[in-house]
């Protein structure tokens, strides 16, 4: 009955109790590296619970004996198991970072791109101020990702002040003689700021 009292523990913990980390939502992506975690950890617990029961009854050792052995085993196996969910919320993490990240490079090019074609719907051979857009726009290439909110700040900025030159553009209105070059003149400013970010 003892034995059969063990059995049980054994395997009630190995299948519901590890699986449990299996069921957590999330990308998929994220979930590889606990998944093959927990994978090895029920690989191992179910062989050496196994053997435990195994050789306790060929040594007829006692209830209370086999009870702390498979104790310890499980404590083992839930300390991995948590090891897992650390792993997965890591990778969640740093995925999330990179999202940030390239949100805010991505939507700096494509206000770029979006600057460019108005620009050249407007002056179809190059000019000075479509010539600083372009040097801008291969400044914008270089530039380091970071999560750092002056980084941040100065990505913002820059597409506010080119938000802002296209609109003056699309209008198609006769502009102040070197108006967008101070525009363009402040996104180059705001732009050697932000290549001086390298983190």
């Amino acid at each position: 009955m003892a034995r059969l009292a063990v059995i049980c523990i054994v395997f009630s913990a190995n299948f519901p109790l590890l699986y449990i980390g299996r069921w957590r939502k999330g990308d998929f992506n994220t979930r590889i590296p606990a998944l093959g975690l927990l994978s090895i950890c029920d690989y191992l617990y179910s062989c050496l619970a196994v053997a435990v029961i195994y050789f306790g009854w060929q040594s007829g050792a006692r209830f209370r004996t086999q009870l702390l052995e498979h104790s310890f085993l499980l404590f083992a196996a839930v300390i991995v198991v948590t090891i897992g969910r650390y792993s997965s919320a890591h990778v969640d993490e740093v995925t999330e970072e990179q999202g940030t990240i390239r949100a805010g490079l991505e939507n700096l090019w494509a206000t770029l791109d979006r600057c460019e074609a108005a620009m050249r719907l407007r002056e179809p051979h190059i000019s000075r101020d479509l010539q600083l857009l372009l040097t801008i726009k291969d400044d914008a290439r270089y530039l380091s990702p970071s999560l750092a909110k002056t980084a941040l700040s100065y990505e913002q900025k820059i597409v506010n002040e080119l938000e802002g030159i296209s609109e003056l553009v699309a209008d198609g209105a006769t502009l102040p003689p070197g108006e967008l070059d101070i525009r363009f003149q402040q996104c180059a400013a705001l732009m050697a700021l932000r290549k001086q970010i390298l983190n």
